[in-house]
Formats: C-alpha cells, structure tokens, sequence
C-alpha cells in the first residue's frame, strides 16, 4: 500500500489530493454510520494518519458537527501535509489540544464521553511496534469510554500487515480501509478489532494498486455473481452435474446425509451417495431426494474390497467428495489411497484427510482438480504439526499445504483461506460463529462438489462454495443469534443465500435503482 501511494505520487497525484480524498471519504462513511451526530471527537497522532484525522475534523466542522480535537504529541511539530491540515483546521475555528499537555488526560476522558462519535486517526498503516506511553493510555481511554468509534484506514495499534495483535489497539465500530484492504482488516484477531469495515477509493489508480498487489484477494459478491451464471429455461438434473459423495460408517451416516445435502441444496443435480451397504437405508430415509449405492464393509466401514468398484463406479460422475464420517480403518485408507487415481475433480474432506497424515504428497500424482477442505486440527496433521500452530500462522499452513499437495486448499475456520499452486490465497468473508456447530464442514464440502460437478473449475469452485456457506450462515443468523444452529439448516439456507447473491427480489425479479 505505502508502495502503491508513493507511485501514484510520482504518477502526478497530489499528496495533499490522497489526504483529502481520505479525509472526506472518512467522513461520508462517519456520518452514514451516525447521521444524528452533533459532536465528535478526533483523535490525532504524529503522522500522515494525523493528517487524516485533521482534515476529517475541519470537514465535520464544516458540516455542523461540534468538534473536540486531540493530538498526541505537539500539533506545531507536524509537517508536509498533516501540517497544512492542522493549519486547516485552526482557521476553521478548531482547537489543537495537545495530550502531552498537563491535565490534557481528565479533559480528553471528559470530551470522550459525551462524544456523539469519536474519530481515531493515531496510528494507520506504518505501525510496527506495540503502542506505549501516552499513545496506550489515549488507547485505553477510548476503548473505556463505550463511545462509537471511526477508525482512519486502521484501528490504532494495529499491523496493517498481519492479523496479530501488537499490543494495545483500538476497538472500533467501522473502519474505512483507504484505496485496499489490508491483512489486518481479514485477518484475526485483528479484524475482530475494526468492525465494519468499508473500503473507500482515494484516487490512487486502480492499475497502480494492482502493480503493487501482493498475491492476497478478497472474496466479493460480484465475483461469485459472474460464476454461478443463469441457468436456462430448458434445463434439466443431467446439465448441473453427478457427484458421487463418499461417505459414513456406522454411527456417522449424517456425515454422508449432510454432505449430500449441502450437494443438493448448492444445485447439483445428481447425487449418489457410496456408503457401506448396512447404511443405505438409513442415507435414505435421511435424505430421499440422493440415490446410494451400497459397497462392501468390514464392521461398518468400507473394506478394502470396495476400492476397485469404487474407482470404476466413478468415471460415470462429473466430480466426487469423500471423507465425511468414512473413519480411519485400513479398508478406508485403501479406498481413500485408490480414489486419489480417480479421473474425476475430487474433494478430500474429515477422514480422507485424516487418512492422509503425514503424507499430502500422495496427491500431488494427479492431474485433475483436487480440492481439499481441511479444519485446523486436520490441516496440522497433514503437515506434521499441531492445531495451535496452524492457527498461528494460518496463511503459511495453507500456502504450504498446497505446495505440498499441488491441490486447492481450502482452510475452514473464521475468514476462511482458499490456497492455490499459482500461489493465489483468497480471503472469505463471510461467515458467523454460529457455524461452529458439528456437520457444517461436511456441508461445505458438498457445497464445494455441487459448484465441481457443475462445471466451476477447483479453485473457484472452493471460493464460491465458502461464500455462500458463510452467507447462509449469515441469513440464520439474523434468526438464531450465534448459537443453536443445526447443520441441515445450514445447508437448506444455501439457496436463499445464492438468491441474496443475485440480488432477487421474493417474486425473482431484480431490483429497481432508486
């Protein structure tokens, strides 16, 4: 980003341009999000995120809104464009209250708190390091006030480059990214810390920031709305893909019925379900809308015997998912070991990964889209490691996963990872904590095969399906809260979600501008 603002300057746009582009996009937003505010605070630190912060409060001035202004350090030292801001904003009437001046705390607490909004403008993108000092106590004094808080292009004490936490940070209530996204508005904890967040343009080129675009991308609607394309009046079960779910063992049927039915709900067409022969009646009356076909079992898991079948059974389908509640047992691991020669697009979910352990090589033979949805805990014991350390550095457990298995990766959990060999990591968006509830994986993981049998290639096919997994759950949530979903519901949600996507109306129509 910083490289991206320098090119833009030398490319012929005025600093002092960027400055006030951000300033007044910050206050569009500000006052979109609190229309009735009469009186704000800003906050302003030493730098051009100061700046920002000067420039907005001269512009909420000027708009009525009562403004209490505060900097961190002495506001006759600033400089370049901050200064021509601070200058700004004195000839609008506005005072520079100093926080290193004496009692300055006990005033800046006062004018907090009966803040209709406060503006936080201390630190944005440069910060490397924890914030200490009269910076950490002006920190803790805005997240103690209980005030609505607008956060300048990053909350304060945040690293705009990671989702980690330096130390004291800002809680914000929206945030408005300037010109792009950055890794701490994705990524958590950080991101639990900015809100809403709203990506405003500043006049930076869109070709500039895409010269300086590093290999991360967000996930947005209309992407997802070009891919799932309309489909014709004339269509029929056989246009929109077989897929074959593999799936169950005793005591875990519902895995194989879930994941059908997260299948079916994202618009396959045909869905079989391979199971052992003992729960094809149980897959049944679970779901009678998915065929089964019953294959040899040893103690209700797939015995080895059923590898071959299997294996032929499945050049009649356009795409596969196996995993969900197969267990563990050597017939799995041979079933599982035969279906990595599977000519069709495969997802490998639960057990087939587990299975895997140790050894994501084994896929790297095939040549045809394999997609593989681990959680943290199994994406840990594919790369020999823990949970704990595949939370620590989510982007690096991904990355290396897909370099080790040459499959699309798609690492669950909040703001969910899409990993792909060119190197491409795509950022979900969506989701709730309500989804932590068990079956929503095997959800997803027919979600991902539906979008595979209906033609979307892998690594597509992973991003829209965590999209609308994630916006569905968003549609419940409005409902349920952040507890008590269950995992059918989840996935009977998918359509309504793909609906909301397009931008339908109840009667199926568009809806009118204006």
């Amino acid at each position: 980003m910083r490289a991206a603002d320098r090119a833009a300057i030398r490319g012929g746009v005025a600093s002092a341009r960027l400055m006030e582009n951000a300033a007044e996009s910050l206050v569009e937003e500000l006052l979109r999000f609190s229309p009735g505010a009469r009186s704000a605070v800003a906050v302003c630190g030493p730098g051009n995120n100061g700046g920002d912060g000067l420039a907005a409060a001269r512009l909420l001035a000027e708009r009525g809104v009562s403004v209490a202004v505060f900097t961190l350090g002495d506001p006759d030292l600033y400089r370049g464009d901050a200064a021509e801001n601070a200058a700004g904003a004195r000839a609008a009437g506005l005072e520079l209250l100093p926080l290193s001046r004496r009692g300055a705390a006990s005033g800046f607490r006062r004018a907090l708190g009966n803040a209709g909004v406060v503006v936080d403008a201390l630190f944005g993108t440069g910060l490397t390091r924890a914030l200490s000092g009269p910076a950490a106590v002006a920190v803790h004094a805005i997240n103690a006030a209980g005030r609505p808080v607008v956060s300048a292009d990053l909350p304060s004490g945040l690293s705009a480059d990671t989702g980690r936490l330096l130390g004291p940070a800002v809680r914000a209530s929206l945030t408005v990214a300037f010109a792009a996204a950055k890794p701490a508005h994705v990524f958590f904890p950080a991101r639990g810390f900015c809100g809403r967040v709203v990506v405003r343009d500043i006049g930076i080129p869109k070709k500039t920031l895409r010269a300086h675009a590093g290999a991360l991308a967000l996930t947005e609607a209309r992407d997802i709305r070009a891919w799932l394309l309309d489909r014709p009046a004339d269509s029929h079960k056989g246009d929109f893909g077989r897929l074959a779910v593999i799936a169950g063992s005793r005591g875990k049927a519902g895995a194989a019925v879930l994941t059908a039915r997260g299948a079916l709900r994202a618009g396959a067409g045909l869905v079989t379900v391979f199971c052992p022969a003992s729960l094809e009646s149980l897959v049944v009356s679970g779901l009678p809308e998915a065929m089964t076909r019953g294959l040899p079992e040893k103690a209700g898991a797939l015995a080895a015997e059923a590898a071959e079948p299997l294996l032929e059974a499945l050049e009649g389908f356009d795409a596969a998912v196996a995993g969900p509640g197969l267990g563990t047992t050597s017939g799995t691991v041979r079933v599982v070991e035969t279906l990595i020669g599977a000519a069709c697009p495969l997802v490998l979910d639960a057990d087939a990964l587990n299975v895997l352990a140790g050894r994501p090589r084994a896929l790297r033979r095939r040549r045809i889209g394999t997609v593989l949805t681990p959680h943290p805990g199994e994406a840990g014991r594919l790369l020999g490691t823990t949970s704990a350390a595949v939370q620590d550095d989510r982007l690096a457990a991904a990355t290396t996963l897909t370099r080790k298995s040459r499959g699309i990766v798609l690492l669950k959990g909040a703001a969910s990872l899409i990993s792909a060999p060119s190197g491409r990591v795509t950022v979900n968006p969506t989701g709730t904590p309500l989804m932590s509830t068990a079956g929503s994986g095997d959800v997803l993981a027919g979600a991902v095969g539906a979008l595979l049998a209906g033609g979307l290639n892998a690594e597509r096919a992973a991003i829209a399906a965590a999209y609308l997994h994630g916006s569905a759950g968003e549609l419940l949530s409005s409902i349920l809260g952040d507890a008590g979903l269950l995992a059918r519901e989840l996935a009977d949600a998918l359509p309504r979600a793909r609906k909301a996507l397009r931008g339908e109306t109840e009667d199926g129509r568009e809806p009118q501008e204006g």
